[in-house]
C-alpha cells in the first residue's frame, strides 16, 4: 500500500515504492486519506462536500497511477483508492486489519523539537499502529538498488528479526549490517557479543556482520554509522509504545524517522 498526499514527497515515495517492487511483479493499492476535520457532523451539506472531495481525490490519483505507469515500465499492477476517515494513522490501521498488505510506503518529513514530543506527526503515528512493515521515504531520496542494509538491534529476538531481514535482503542480494549501540561494555555486553557473532557467523546469509559501538547518543551513532557505510536503507524493529514513550518521544526508532536521512523500514515485533 502506497501513501499519498498529491504532495512532491509522497510522489517521490511512490516512485521509491514501485522502482524497488514493481521488478518483482508487485502489486500496489495508492491510498489517498481524504480528511474531513474542520466539517461539522450535523452540516447538511456534509455528503456533497464529501462526495466533492473524494471525486477530487479519484480524478488525482488516476493522474497520478497513469504518469506512474508512463514512467516506470513493468508487469506490476497499481491501482488507486480514495478512503474518507478523521486520521491517516487510523485509516491505514483499518485497511491493513482487513486487506492482504505486505508494506506500507510513505514520504516522511523531519518534524521540529515541538511536534516530536507533542504530536509524533504523520509518519511516526502510522508506525506506532500498523502491524504491517512501514516503508519511511525521506525527502531527496532516490531508489538505485539496495547495496547495504543497515539493521538497527537491540539484541531482542535476534534469530527471528535476522531471519527476516535477510529474506528481505536476498531479493537484492544487499550486505546487511547488523548493529548495536550501548554506553559502554561490561561483562554482561561481552556475553552478548559473543551470542551474537556466534549466530551471525553460523547463519546461511553470508553477507551479513555485526558490529557494537560505543555511544550514549543512540539515534546520533546510527546515523553516523549509516553515512559511515553509505546505506541505502535503515532497518528497526518496533513494539507497542507505552504513553510515556509516545509523549516524549522515547522510541529509537521515532527518533530516526524524525532524522531521515535514508529510506527507513520499520518492523512491528510480533
Amino acid at each position: 500500500m502506497l501513501l499519498t498526499d498529491f504532495s512532491p514527497l509522497s510522489a517521490l515515495a511512490v516512485e521509491y515504492a514501485v522502482r524497488l517492487a514493481g521488478p518483482l511483479e508487485a502489486d500496489f493499492t495508492v491510498m489517498n486519506v481524504v480528511r474531513l476535520e474542520g466539517i461539522p457532523k450535523a452540516n447538511l451539506k456534509m455528503k456533497t462536500i464529501e462526495k466533492s472531495l473524494l471525486q477530487l481525490s479519484q480524478e488525482e490519483g488516476e493522474k497520478l497511477i497513469e504518469k506512474v505507469k508512463r514512467e516506470i515500465k513493468g508487469k506490476y499492477t497499481i491501482r488507486f483508492k480514495a478512503i474518507r476517515t478523521y486520521t491517516v494513522a487510523d485509516a491505514v490501521r483499518r485497511y491493513v486489519e482487513k486487506n492482504k498488505v505486505n508494506m506500507v510506503v510513505m514520504g516522511s518529513r523531519g518534524a521540529s523539537t515541538f511536534k516530536k514530543i507533542r504530536l509524533g506527526g504523520t509518519t511516526v503515528s502510522v508506525i506506532d499502529v500498523c502491524k504491517a512493515p512501514v516503508l519511511a521515504i525521506p525527502e531527496l531520496a532516490q531508489f538505485a538498488g539496495l547495496k547495504n542494509l543497515v539493521y538497527a538491534s537491540d539484541l531482542k529476538n535476534v534469530s527471528k528479526e535476522l531471519d527476516i531481514i535477510t529474506e528481505f535482503a536476498a531479493i537484492f542480494g544487499s550486505n546487511v549490517h547488523m548493529i548495536h549501540v550501548l554506553p559502554a561494555m561490561d561483562k554482561k555486553a561481552e556475553v552478548e557479543k559473543e551470542r551474537v557473532l556466534s549466530l551471525v557467523r553460523n547463519h546461511s546469509y553470508k553477507k551479513l556482520d555485526f558490529k557494537i559501538i560505543l555511544d550514549e547518543d543512540v539515534p546520533g551513532a546510527i546515523d553516523r554509522y549509516i553515512k559511515e557505510t553509505k546505506s541505502d536503507l535503515l532497518t528497526t524493529f518496533t513494539h507497542t509504545l507505552s504513553l510515556e514513550e509516545k509523549l516524549f518521544a522515547k522510541s529509537v526508532t521515532r527518533k530516526l524517522a524524525y532524522l531521515g536521512t535514508i529510506p527507513l523500514l520499520a518492523v512491528k515485533r510480533i
